[in-house]
């Protein structure tokens, strides 16, 4: 080595060192590779954000912390040795950078492993904190984190073990809230409900003492805060803008109250509030219902009274008129005849309403063919200059009914034909039924029919078509007749509008058939 050129040995042992230095570059590819796959999966924010580092490089945490920590232990080795190698005398200088490039190569080696593995110690807190908020995400918050230490870190995990301890109370608080307002009821009084709410209120948030107060809140007075005694809270029952009551109450002095405590309280303070409210309109509506009832007996009572009160005079104006015609005819009594009948008929059908509400209306099933009724029922009317026409094509079926209630069906059907065709012809047809066991009885006019708003309203108690007035009756027959149609197993409906037609009643009625059937 005297002149400057080395020896075999020194050749052999170059050779060796490129040859190491080639394997070690490999492995030092191969480890990178290995750390950067590892931390693929926990890289979160890859450069993108604020924790991306100056250089905007897209690497992970843990792999910029390997790299600095390789850097750290190799830079100063590598100035170390150009300093060795600028200060050597030009002879030595080949061996010697050989030596130094493979102690630094073995150095790096040693570097990039315990980098990585101090580097995965060191996130392995922060992957725990990472998994923990996954799961707090999900819904699971009764696992804490736990780190040791008083470094940031810990602090860190503490601080997101109480945010979980918190949250967790939270919920059971709301839960509690919403079963309480599950378990309210609309017929419960004000009192019961403010009683049972402040009991709520202590089970819900851990109150030591609760009250619902119905007063102004401002004639409560504001509790201070004392260190070290019960905590005072309050919250006021808003309604549309009222002030109704506040709720007040206790909590331990060791319990923290934030800002959210305070709103979930505000929040049943208000579900409280319209319970409260909803129960009195509750109790008014029922205390309505029950004078609308008294009164709708009332009305009952009284037109039962007036009904059976009046039948008996006119009867006997009816009979006295009858017999003043017989000794001397005069057209006037036979006016005063008419408008007998004719009150007697109303009297007739709000005795019937009264009844059948009452239950007392029970028909007397007979057989009868549905012709003869309804052409006795057209004599009474003694309706002149007005074509009438009986279709009867039952075949021999007979109808199952109550003979006087269907005679009043009948004649208010056709005095509503009547009246309100305009005196046009009244058609009548009578048909079975055989699949349903039921005759068939409609009564049709050529009149102008019945007004598509006045169809839904039709068969209610005293309503008439928007057109008429209360002279043209009670508004009863239609009512009473479906009514007593019901009654003897059976129905009324009225058929839809049909051109050259004008209004279409149908009577189904239980029906027998004939014998040879």
């Amino acid at each position: 080595m005297a002149d400057g050129r080395p020896t075999d040995g020194g050749a052999d042992l170059a050779d060796r060192l490129e040859m190491a230095e080639l394997i070690d570059r490999a492995e030092l590819a191969e480890l990178m590779d290995r750390a950067e796959r590892d931390e693929r999966d926990e890289r979160t924010g890859e450069g993108r954000g604020s924790l991306g580092g100056s250089f905007a490089l897209n690497l992970s945490f843990r792999t910029r912390l390997t790299v600095g920590l390789v850097a750290a232990s190799l830079i100063p080795l590598a100035g170390f040795g150009a300093i060795l190698l600028v200060l050597e005398p030009p002879a030595q200088s080949g061996t010697l950078g050989r030596l130094l490039l493979f102690v630094l190569v073995v150095s790096a080696m040693i570097a990039i492993l315990l980098a990585y593995l101090l580097a995965a110690d060191l996130t392995a807190p922060l992957r725990a904190i990472a998994a923990a908020v996954e799961r707090t995400s999900a819904g699971d918050l009764s696992t804490p984190i736990i780190v040791p230490g008083e470094d940031e870190l810990a602090r860190l995990a503490e601080s997101h073990n109480r945010l979980a301890a918190d949250l967790e109370r939270r919920n059971r608080e709301l839960g509690r809230i919403l079963e309480a307002i599950e378990n309210a009821s609309p017929r419960d009084t004000r009192d019961f409900i403010a009683g049972r709410a402040a009991h709520d209120a202590m089970t819900a948030f851990g109150m030591i003492d609760a009250y619902v107060l119905m007063v102004d809140p401002r004639e409560i007075p504001v509790e201070e805060r004392v260190p070290g005694e019960s905590l005072p809270i309050r919250a006021v029952l808003h309604l549309a803008g009222e002030e109704i009551g506040v709720l007040v109450g206790h909590l331990p002095a060791t319990r923290l109250w934030e800002r959210a405590d305070q709103d979930l309280l505000e929040l049943f303070a208000s579900e409280v509030a319209v319970a409260i409210r909803n129960a009195e309109l509750f109790a008014r509506v029922e205390a309505q219902n029950s004078q609308l009832l008294e009164l709708d007996a009332t009305k009952d009572d009284f037109l039962r009274g007036v009904s059976h009160n009046l039948q008996t005079p006119l009867t006997s104006i009816r009979a006295y008129a009858d017999q003043l015609v017989r000794d001397r005819p005069d057209r006037r009594l036979g006016i005063i005849a008419e408008q007998t009948d004719r009150l007697s008929r109303m009297v007739r059908q709000l005795l019937t309403v009264t009844r059948l509400e009452s239950g007392a209306l029970k028909p007397r099933s007979e057989v009868v063919a549905l012709a003869h009724p309804v052409r006795r029922a057209w004599e009474a009317l003694a309706a002149e200059g007005v074509q009438f026409k009986v279709d009867d094509r039952s075949a021999g079926w007979l109808a199952v009914a109550d003979v006087d209630q269907l005679d009043q069906v009948l004649w208010a059907l056709l005095d509503n034909a009547l009246k309100y065709g305009e005196r046009s012809p009244i058609l009548v047809d009578i048909v079975p039924i055989p699949d349903h066991g039921q005759l068939r009885l409609t009564i049709s006019d050529l009149g102008p029919g019945v007004a598509e708003p006045d169809r839904s309203r039709l068969f209610r108690r005293f309503e008439r078509g928007a057109d008429r007035t209360a002279d043209d009756g009670s508004g009863l027959g239609l009512y009473v007749s479906r009514e007593l149609c019901r009654a003897m197993g059976g129905d009324l409906v009225l058929e839809q509008q049909v051109a050259g037609r004008g209004a279409s009643f149908s009577v189904f009625l239980p029906g027998e058939p004939p014998e040879d059937a």
